[in-house]
């Protein structure tokens, strides 16, 4: 019983992270805790990452690099997008402000998905 709760924590941690920032985000205007809403933003986005890492499928010398930016940054972008999308989503209600939030928005769960795709099945000829 206590490994399948053990097993569950560990899965769900990074979302649980995101959801204690976004809800500190949302209800709280001081800016201690909007710091502590980045600070849980960050430590969900270091768990999802270095998790990624750790279950990769693709070994690492057989990788076909097509990014030129180096590795720490090409891994945080989409959660960089993300975060942006957020400040801009609270910080402006102009249209054009929410609809460049959209598009950062896009553009990171496009991010994701292919990362996901191209990390969790082995490499095909197409």
């Amino acid at each position: 019983m206590l490994k399948i709760l053990i097993t569950i924590l560990y899965d769900n941690l990074p979302y649980i992270v995101f959801a204690l920032s976004g809800y500190i985000l949302l209800y709280h205007n001081e800016w201690q805790l909007m710091v502590s809403a980045a600070m849980f933003y960050g430590i969900g986005c270091i768990l999802l990452v270095s998790r990624s890492a750790s279950h990769r499928l693709d070994p690492k010398n057989k990788r076909k690099i097509r990014h030129h930016l180096p590795e720490f940054l090409y891994e945080y972008l989409p959660y960089w997008y993300g975060a942006t999308a957020i400040f801009l989503l609270v910080a402006f209600e102009e249209a054009l402000m929410q609809f460049l939030a959209f598009i950062l928005v896009i553009l990171a769960l496009r991010n994701l998905i292919l990362r996901h795709n191209n990390r969790s099945k082995s490499p095909s000829k197409f």
